[in-house]
Parts: structure tokens; sequence; C-alpha cells
């Protein structure tokens, strides 16, 4: 973590010198010297975290630089906020401040505060010498030190490869036959997380007489971080010929190269590739081209990163997979048991070190302590935590200190993908890069920490969006071995004492007795998730990030700092006027609250960028002038009021993405307010709430109505679209064009009692969820023509709910139409005349309010054969199940 701070608390510094505060301050000497001593520390520092691993002495120095960078920043965001209380008022008010007193008394603070870090920075750089680090080591250096123990050869070394006979087998099969009649050069990727067995199973596969026999040259490269196209060819040439080459030029090299491997089948083995560069493979690549192999020549890729598969791969990369805790094959393992094979990920490198501790081992006991121990206290040298260090090393800083976060999140926790993202912002591990917004940049940290498998189990969000994950056992302990006593969870009992070094405290149930003494100590904490609901605040000025179940800011609680703030589930009266002397604040969610009001003053807080309101019903109106707050990138409800500055108009100039529900839309005067509104030009936008209430009977008003929806034209990339009481008859034009509702995946139209017909939704190519309840007038679902015989209606649609439409006779107008293919869920309630279509798919049927119960029950037995859950309930009449209708669950 030392590392990826410093970098970032060195620019603030930078900048309050360059902005001459320190001058203003009196605090330029200090400034000066903790420059100095900041670059000396950097010099040095990917070499101290190299030797970290194996000096406890480095660990330790490495630790203090990190609770003193984090008092650092502490300071210099001190100085960022009075800067900007300097800078707000006029020139003549900027100079009065000088002789105010509470500009005396800062000035008095951070004289002695800049005294006190400066002389810890001079302790811990003196402190360096005596480790004996190298100056100017890059990461890409500091990590081929270790390339002894990286580098790999052809030679077996295990005579025995547990579980991947099926995996090697499909390999050689590759290699024999998809790969043998191939003019062109095959590359075939094998891609997988550190310590799953790569280099050992392409050893396997290599060495194995059918390959063996298959190729005239079998060579072994082991690549590394150093991409070097004239160093690889010089490694073929010796494996091929057995001598140096000792050539100077790429061209000699390569004309070498043609010469060994010309009308040759070969197999060339890049084990353990890193490189990304796609112009660096390019070069590699070609030069082997203008050696005219045979038919047949194959490039084995072994590799961590689905990017360099991407990169090299002519054929799909072979996704090497965890073995299942199952699994027959392991059979000398077997009796360390299936919890501890469970806790080993299915990594055979992780379940080695663990057999070779246990072997000679009978003792149930002995057996019960490996089982409840944390794996990164194992020291042998081949253990996993090794190899899952390897594959952190090679992450950039931003993206270590992203992951290593990770550990104030329990084991088997649900990271919400948004939740983490906001997170990493507010304590300042990502910024904005250019012109790529923060958020962007969190996306890009995520996406990479993902295709490098340190997350697991990624879920989808309804819209079909990565919405969460779960991290690995192991790489959870990775994650917790790093930050140390940064990052603390409580999950029960009595808390009387932390660390003052914690930074980040997650508490996570609410049976914990809390002595608020114990944060007296803490020097700076930086996060505090209370999701035990245990009410409290801890009154510590550093705080970056607070989720708590209430808040109230009393005198004791100074959160000047605070980025990220989430208040959940309160049902106490709320007037969060003390939101607005958070002035740094960037994120606010609100959940759950169901006596809450916004204060006026909201807008004050010009740096918000996300404001999240989820099942809050008692709020009834907007702060005003919502327009303001130029950075808000996310604003997931809007109440239109009829109050000067609660009009639409106030979104025009926001940049707003993800959701956004509109509500209160009765209040819109005309369709030029709606205009303003700006929604087409909201590009980032993936789900729209349209609401409109009260009601709207004369023909005027409905005119009115239709207008507005017309000038409320949503982006073409949205995925969500959900229209709530609309009183007019006809829909707007944007509705029926397909080009503007391509990507929609979810469509809700609720209670719009006038609407004569539907927009032609059988037509969406993305639709797998469909809602419709409320419409009296409506005989179809989709009135559209179907003129091709070979077009499907509804290709996509997985669900769908009909309700309240007592006109509605079938789902289209059109029959013989060829439509719901892949419908495995209906919900029908109140629809009366509905006659049950051809449905193969169908699994799953939710039937209310049914008249005739005879012939639909006739009709589902006719239509819906693959039906295995049938709940049906108020019905008229006697229901008699079809013999051949095989049910699993049957609720009447």
């Amino acid at each position: 973590m030392a590392g990826a701070l410093l970098g970032t608390v060195f620019q603030n510094l930078q900048s309050v010198v360059k902005d001459q505060l320190a001058t203003y301050w009196g605090v330029d000497q200090h400034t000066q010297k903790l420059s100095s001593h900041l670059t000396a520390i950097r010099a040095v520092l990917n070499d101290a975290q190299r030797k970290q691993i194996t000096s406890q002495a480095v660990k330790d120095w490495l630790q203090k630089l990190t609770d003193a960078t984090y008092v650092l920043d502490d300071i210099l965001d001190d100085c960022s906020l009075q800067s900007k209380k300097v800078h707000s008022g006029d020139e003549r008010s900027s100079c009065l401040a000088r002789v105010h007193p509470r500009d005396i008394l800062f000035r008095f603070h951070i004289g002695k505060r800049m005294k006190d870090i400066t002389q810890r920075f001079h302790d811990i750089n003196e402190e360096r010498s005596m480790f004996e680090l190298r100056d100017g080591v890059t990461e890409k250096q500091a990590m081929n030190d270790d390339v002894d123990w990286r580098q790999t050869s052809s030679d077996i070394t295990e005579p025995i490869v547990y579980g991947r006979d099926q995996d090697r087998e499909q390999i050689v099969k590759f290699l024999l036959e998809d790969a043998k009649n191939s003019e062109d050069l095959s590359v075939y990727p094998i891609v997988g997380m550190g310590g799953l067995g790569k280099t050992t199973l392409v050893k396997q596969v290599f060495n194995d007489h059918r390959v063996c026999n298959h190729f005239d040259l079998t060579i072994w490269v082991c690549v590394s971080d150093d991409f070097n196209t004239k160093t690889i060819l010089e490694s073929i040439i010796e494996c091929c010929t057995g001598q140096n080459p000792n050539l100077k030029t790429l061209e000699a090299v390569r004309k070498k190269v043609e010469e060994v491997l010309q009308s040759k089948r070969y197999l060339l083995v890049l084990d353990d590739v890193w490189n990304e560069d796609q112009e660096k493979w390019k070069q590699l690549k070609g030069k082997l081209h203008c050696a005219r192999a045979a038919k047949g020549a194959t490039i084995l890729v072994t590799t961590g990163l689905e990017e360099v598969a991407s990169t090299m791969e002519t054929h799909p990369a072979y996704l090497l997979k965890k073995l299942s805790d199952d699994d027959k094959e392991i059979e000398e393992l077997v009796a360390i048991g299936r919890e501890i094979v469970r806790k080993c990920v299915g990594s055979p490198l992780a379940i080695k070190t663990l057999g070779s501790l246990l072997r000679d081992e009978s003792e149930v006991s002995q057996w019960e302590n490996v089982k409840e121990s944390e794996i990164w206290n194992i020291r042998e040298e081949n253990s996993i935590m090794r190899a899952l260090k390897l594959s952190y090393s090679n992450l950039e800083l931003s993206l270590r200190r992203c992951f290593s976060f990770c550990a104030i999140f329990p084991k088997d926790f649900e990271i919400v993908k948004e939740e983490v993202i906001h997170l990493w912002m507010a304590n300042g591990f990502i910024k904005s890069e250019g012109n790529v917004e923060v958020e962007d940049v969190g996306n890009k940290v995520w996406k990479k920490l993902d295709r490098r498998s340190f997350f697991q189990e990624a879920q989808s969000d309804e819209i079909g969006m990565i919405g969460s994950c779960k991290m690995y056992d192991l790489f959870h302990d990775l994650a917790q071995s790093i930050m140390g006593e940064e990052c603390m969870i409580i999950e029960k009992g009595r808390l009387t004492q932390l660390s003052t070094r914690v930074h980040h405290l997650h508490v996570l149930s609410s049976n914990i007795s809390v002595d608020m003494a114990a944060f007296k100590k803490v020097e700076s904490l930086r996060t505090f998730l209370d999701f035990g609901n245990t009410g409290l605040v801890p009154s510590t000025r550093c705080l970056r990030a607070l989720c708590i179940s209430y808040f109230v800011l009393s005198p004791r609680n100074d959160l000047a700092h605070l980025r990220y703030l989430s208040v959940r589930w309160s049902s106490k009266a709320c007037l969060l006027n003390s939101i607005c002397q958070l002035p740094k604040l960037q994120i606010l969610k609100l959940e759950n609250m169901s006596q809450l009001r916004l204060p006026k003053e909201l807008t004050q807080l010009q740096d918000l960028r996300h404001i999240v309101i989820n099942k809050c019903e008692s709020i009834s109106e907007m702060p005003p002038n919502i327009g303001k707050l130029r950075h808000l990138r996310t604003l997931s409800t809007y109440i239109v009021g009829s109050k000067a500055g609660c009009e639409l108009t106030e979104l025009h100039s926001l940049k707003l993405g993800g959701t956004l529900r509109i509500e209160g839309l009765e209040n819109v005067p005309n369709e030029w307010d709606a205009k303003q509104a700006n929604l087409i030009g909201k590009k980032d936008l993936n789900i729209l709430h349209l609401s409109w209430g009260g009601s709207a009977n004369s023909e005027g008003s409905n005119v009115n109505v239709e207008r507005v929806l017309g000038a409320l034209q949503p982006p073409s990339t949205l995925k969500s679209f959900v229209m709530k009481g609309y009183k007019g008859r006809q829909l707007s034009s944007w509705m029926r064009n397909g080009a503007v509702l391509r990507d929609l995946v979810e469509v809700k139209l609720l209670d719009c009692d006038n609407c004569e017909e539907l927009p032609p939704l059988g037509k969406l190519p993305q639709l797998k969820r469909l809602d419709v309840r409320g419409m009296k007038n409506v005989k179809w679902i989709d009135g559209e023509s179907y003129e091709a015989v070979e077009e499907k209606a509804f290709p996509s649609l997985e669900e769908l709910r009909v309700e309240n439409l007592p006109t509605l006779e079938r789902l289209l107008r059109d029959e013989g139409i060829e439509m719901v293919p892949r419908l495995s869920q209906l919900r029908i309630d109140g629809v009366m005349n509905l006659k049950v279509p051809h449905l193969p798919s169908a699994e799953k049927l939710y039937a209310r309010r049914i008249d005739a119960a005879t012939s639909f029950i006739e009709g589902v037995g006719e239509n819906m054969g693959c039906l295995k859950t049938l709940d049906i309930r108020v019905i008229k009449g006697v229901m008699v199940l079809p013999y051949h209708l095989k049910v699993e669950y049957l609720q009447v």
C-alpha cells in the first residue's frame, strides 16, 4: 500500500507548493524538507517492497511509512479545505482572512503538524540506510530479481499430475487434429489464474509421446515479463541447435530462425507470457511467419491474462478451470478432507503444499489445525501464496491498492461493484485521468482485476451488467496479509481496543459492545462500515467513507474530510441539514429511510457526484436548483415540483448515468420544459423510470401529456424502461422506433389506463422481461405485422407478466407467427379473455383470477408441454389437470 499511497500524497504536496499555500501559511521550509525526504524514499520503494517478503524489518519500515503517509495526507487535505475557504471570498476578504482569529489558529496548528510530520519522515528516511536498499529499481526490475524462481523448462518435475487428464487430452487433440492441416501458424493460449498448474499441464503435453512423434521440432521458451523479440528468437535457435547464436542484429537472428524452422512442423511453447502489447506480438509472429514452416506448426502460450490471449490467439483460448472438490482422481490427496480441498479453491499448488504437511500426520487434531489455519502462515517455499503474490506483483500500483482494500470485506461477502468503486474514489485510490472520469477509471480497474481472476462468481444485475462478485478465499488471505493491521473486520464481542494503525474498519454484527475510547488511539481511520447497525459514529476527523444506520452530525463529529456517506434503515425523523456541513462529500446514498427529507441547501456541496435514493417514500420534493451540482453523475430519483428551481429543466446540463427515476411528471407544464431535460443527450443512462401522478381526464390534458412524453425521448443505449401512470391515449413516435429501443432488456408499462395500443415490443431483439399492467383498452401485447415467415416475435423474451388487462385477447394480433421461443416464466392476473398461446419452453406459470378454469387448463395442457411449476388461484369452475401434464410443483 505504501508505494501507491505515497505517489498520490507526493502529488498533493507539490500542489501545495505550486499554489504558494505553504508560503502563505509559513510552512514552506517544512514542505521543502518533506519533498526531499519523499523523493529519497520513493527512489528505494520498489526494492523495499521486494525485500519485505523475506525481511520482517523492511516490512515494519514500510508499515511506518504507510502510517506516516496517511497522516501527511490528512494534513494536506486540511490545507485543501482551508484553501477553498480563502479563495471563496473576494480579494479584500481574503486579505482580511490572514488576520482573522480562525486563520491565525489554523496557521499555528498547521505549522506544528507540519513540523511533526516532517521530523517523522526524516526519521523514516534515515532508517532506510539500515536495509541497503537500492535506488532507482523499477517495478519491472524488482519483479525480475525473482527471475530464477520464475524460469521454467520443459522437463517433467511432477511425474503425476492430478485431475488434469481431460485438459491434457483436449490440448493434445487440438495439436494432432485441429491444427494438423492448418496452412497458417496456429496460436493456442492456455489461460488460468496463478497456481492452477498451467505450466505443469503444458509440460505433460510437451512430453507426450504422441506430440513428440507428431512434430519435427519441439521448442520451450520461458518468456515471463520480458517479451523481447530478439531474446525469444535467440532462445528458439539455442533450443534447436544447442548453441548460443551470439548474433548482434535482429535481421541476422531472423535469418538463422528461418534456417532452423524452414519446412519443419514445430511446436513452440511460450510459457508465462504477460505482454499485452499487440505490436510486440505482431513483430514476433511476423518473424516466425518468414520461416515458412510446414503445415500444422503451432504455438502454445501459457498466461494468466485473458488480454494476452485475445492479443495472440488464432484459435479460442483454452480456459483452465479450478479442480472440483469431488475430483475422484486426486486419490493420494483425498484424505486431506473435502473441507481442506475446498479451502484450496481447486489449486493443485495449494493442495500439494498442504499434502506435504499432512502426509506423516495421523492425529485428527493436526488435520483440524491445518483446516482452521490461515494459508499465508505456511512458510514452505512452494506455498500457494507465492504464486498469488506473483499475480499481485504484476499489477499496476493503482490496481494493487484497490485490490488489497477489498480485505475490508469478509470472506464470501458479495462485493457490489458500484459500492467498491465509490469506496475507492472516497479513499483517493483512483482519480480521473485526463478526459477519463474517475468512475470510468474505476470500471477499468474492476475489469482488470476480474480478468486476472482476483474476483470470482461475477453476478449480473437485472439488465445484464456485472453488478457484484466475490473473492477467492486465498486472494482474500493475500489482501489481508498485505493490509495487515490497516484493515480490521469485527464480527462479534466487545470492541475495547484498536491498533493505532487501523485505517479501515468494518463492523458486521449488532451484538457488539463498543467502547468509544478505543477510537482515540487510532491515528487516521479512513473507512468505517457499520453493517451491524450499531448506531456508532466514530468521532474522528480523518474519515473518508462512512456507512451507518442513521446520521445526525453532532458538534463532536468533525467529518470535514468525508467523501462517502451511506445511511440505511432509519425510521427516525431525519432532516439532514447536517449533510451540508460536509464540504468534500462526493457520494450520498440514502436507503430505506421512512421519514426522510432532504435539506434545501444541498446544492452547497459542489463536489457531489452521486446521489442515490432508494426506498425513501417520504420524500415529496427535491432541493431547489439541483442543476447547479455540475459534477453530478448519478441522481437516482428526481421529483418534478411546481416551485421555482424544482422544474424538470434542472436536469438539462447534468451528465447523468446509471439509473434515473423521474416522478411528478404531471407537474411538467409543456413539452418545452420536457425537452430541456435533455434525456436524449444522457448517453450513460441505463435505466429510466417515467412516472405520472394525479389524474388527467380532459382531452386537453391528455394531449399535453402526449406531447410531454414525446419530448422525453431517451438515448438509444437504454437497457431498462419503466413508464407508470401515463394518461395519454397515444404513445410517442420514439416508442415505435426500433432504433431507439433496440438495446432494451426490460420494459414495464404500468397503469397507463387510457393507452389503446402498445409499442412493437415483439421486434426488440434483446428484450428478456416484459411487465404490462393496468391497461383496460389493450387487445394485443404486440399489434405489429410480421411479414417474413422466418421472423419470430419476442425472440429473447424469458419472463412475461400481464395483469389487469380485461380486454386482452392474444399476445400477437397476427396469428400463426412463431413467438417467445425462450419464454420460461408467465404470470397472468385478471386477464379474462386471453387464450393460452403455444409456449414450448415455458416452465413456470402463475395465474390468478381466471374465469373459465376448464378451458384455460386445457389450453395449458396443449401449449405448455415443458411446464414444471403451476401456481393457479382465485379461479371459477372445475379444474382437471391433463394426464400428460407432469408438473413438479402444484399450488391451487
